[in-house]
């Protein structure tokens, strides 16, 4: 004896038809509260989904839009840092040559750094200083570190200044530990040359090339450059000495013209 096979609940086309079926069915026969009640649950049910991703996109869109407002307040954040950063580092520059500016026993006139041609054409710096504050052509430009050069040529409030890297500006040194005595010129290469120190003329690395004086165009004592190198030649009668300038030239943006006596035709070693 057999028995017919009771298929087991699935779900498919004809479920789903079944079950809207039964819900029309219901709602047929149901008072408007009733109605009304599994309507909504319907919709619920049907729409849920779409509830759901519609707030997803919502979330998405809110997090995106303050994640832009987050960005735009670093990036100020980090333009208003950086101007700070500046600002400090110009206060400081500015408190060192107020100092030097107050430490120094001559007549100092302030300046500002207008132009300069680039690497490798280096020898020459355009400075600008308030009308008729520029000192006399030949005078000496220096900062707090050391000494930059010389007055070549003035207009008005402009000069132009012959720096060290410039072929025609020599300049008589003294080495500060021996007082052995030399002239600083620069040649080529990175170093500036400390020339006809005698063969055994005492120079050592690390020594301080200060200016000597001697010919009145450029002050006694003006620190000019740490010696780099010294190379001895028997063959010849002079130390071959390379010299680091103590200025970054570079990174020049003030000077200060020594107003200082300077006969402008006297032909010295620090022309």
């Amino acid at each position: 004896m057999s028995f017919p096979r009771i298929r087991p609940f699935t779900s498919g086309p004809s479920t789903t038809f079944l079950w809207l079926f039964v819900v029309a069915l219901l709602l047929t026969v149901s008072g408007t509260t009733k109605k009304h009640a599994v309507s909504s649950l319907v919709v619920r049910t049907a729409y849920a989904p779409f509830y759901t991703l519609n707030d997803a996109i919502g979330k998405l869109a809110t997090v995106y839009r303050e994640n832009n407002e987050l960005l735009a307040r670093v990036v100020k954040l980090s333009a208003e840092n950086a101007r700070f950063a500046e600002a400090a580092r110009e206060n400081r520059r500015l408190r060192a040559l107020l100092g030097f500016r107050n430490r120094s026993q001559f007549r100092v006139i302030p300046a500002e750094v207008v132009g300069s041609p680039s690497v490798p054409v280096r020898g020459t710096i355009w400075i600008s200083a308030g009308p008729g504050e520029m000192a006399q052509v030949g005078a000496p430009v220096v900062t707090p570190a050391g000494l930059v050069g010389n007055v070549a040529e003035i207009s008005g409030g402009l000069a132009v200044v012959r720096s060290l890297w410039n072929r025609e500006c020599r300049v008589a040194g003294l080495d500060s530990r021996s007082r052995a005595a030399g002239i600083v010129q620069w040649a080529a290469g990175p170093y500036l040359r400390f020339n006809y120190v005698p063969i055994d003329g005492d120079v050592a690395i690390g020594d301080t090339i200060i200016s000597s004086g001697w010919g009145e165009r450029y002050p006694e004592g003006l620190p000019v450059g740490e010696v780099r190198e010294v190379e001895v030649d028997s063959t010849e009668f002079f130390l071959t000495i390379s010299v680091d300038p103590f200025v970054r030239f570079e990174a020049l943006e003030e000077v200060f013209v020594i107003d200082a006596p300077a006969d402008s035709t006297t032909t010295e070693a620090g022309q």
